[in-house]
């Protein structure tokens, strides 16, 4: 199976930034199908004034009995329902960064992982466990996702017919006990939607990303933003896909695009037979974890 990263300096404008990702989609729809594309954190707005993404939070879209999405301007959930077309359109799926859900129970959203199969059904969904606040020396300088953002507590992931992909969020991969749960829940490979800073990812980013793929002995999906966004944010880029022994197969620099590598399980298991960390390891990781059932 082929996993492809698709990295963007999304926009506050939430139809150029879909238009952008279904153009990109256009120009490879032939590799693409039946593949794993992975959007970035924020997609769909981004680089915009402050509360931005809450603006623009739906509900829980529900896909019912394999009805097409709804096709109507009426539709309290016109983002999800594009997403849905898009992965019914180019066969493939779609790893959708993250989305704001209305939460009932808060004035915050749920920054949610929305997984979609080539029928267009939601298959899996994430919510993000760790919320990015820190200070950082850059143009933002201080950055408090808590503010506006509802944290999840459940780990998560889907199926394909390569094998089962777990699902984590950028500021996730400074958090080793996630990937370390994923993995015992029998992940292959682990996506990351993220749109890590300049200054943390010119730092850490590569490193971070090679070790979850290293100690986990799985496939890293690592997909980015990219560039000077409109409120002048940096985001670092080099989406990245790293296999289980560290090698990385594709980089997309600070380019704009589609960019992907082969995920091979004959490699994958080679590498945990030649080294069997899992039956190794003496230290067990613990979450709570989401009824797949």
């Amino acid at each position: 199976m082929q996993a492809y990263n698709l990295q963007m300096t999304s926009s506050p404008d939430v139809k150029k930034n879909l238009a952008f990702i279904e153009q990109a989609l256009v120009n490879v729809s032939a590799e693409v199908k039946g593949q794993v594309v992975v959007l970035p954190e924020c997609f769909a707005c981004f680089g915009g004034r402050e509360h931005a993404n809450t603006a623009i939070a739906e509900k829980q879209w529900q896909s019912n009995a394999g009805a097409q999405p709804i096709n109507s301007e009426l539709s309290e959930t016109p983002v999800q329902d594009a997403l849905s077309k898009l992965a019914i359109k180019f066969g493939i799926y779609l790893v959708a960064g993250t989305f704001p859900i209305q939460d009932e129970t808060s004035d915050k959203v749920k920054p949610m992982c929305l997984v979609y199969s080539p029928q267009g059904y939601l298959i899996s969904t994430y919510q993000k466990i760790h919320l990015f606040d820190v200070d950082v020396g850059d143009n933002t300088g201080s950055y408090r996702e808590s503010d506006t953002w509802q944290a999840g507590n459940q780990v998560s992931y889907f199926e394909t017919p390569w094998g089962r992909i777990g699902l984590a969020i950028c500021y996730d991969v400074r958090f080793p006990a996630l990937f370390q749960q994923l993995t015992k829940l029998g992940c292959k490979a682990i996506v990351l939607p993220s749109a890590f800073t300049q200054k943390t990812g010119s730092a850490h980013w590569q490193i971070l990303v090679q070790a979850r793929a290293i100690e986990n002995q799985v496939y890293m999906i690592a997909c980015n933003q990219t560039g000077t966004h409109k409120n002048q944010r940096q985001t670092f880029g080099h989406s990245l896909v790293v296999d289980p022994w560290g090698e990385i197969l594709s980089d997309a620099k600070t380019e704009l695009g589609i960019f992907g590598a082969e995920m091979n399980l004959d490699k994958l298991q080679q590498v945990r037979r030649a080294m069997p960390l899992q039956q190794h390891n003496q230290f067990s990781v613990e979450l709570i974890s989401k009824d797949q059932d």
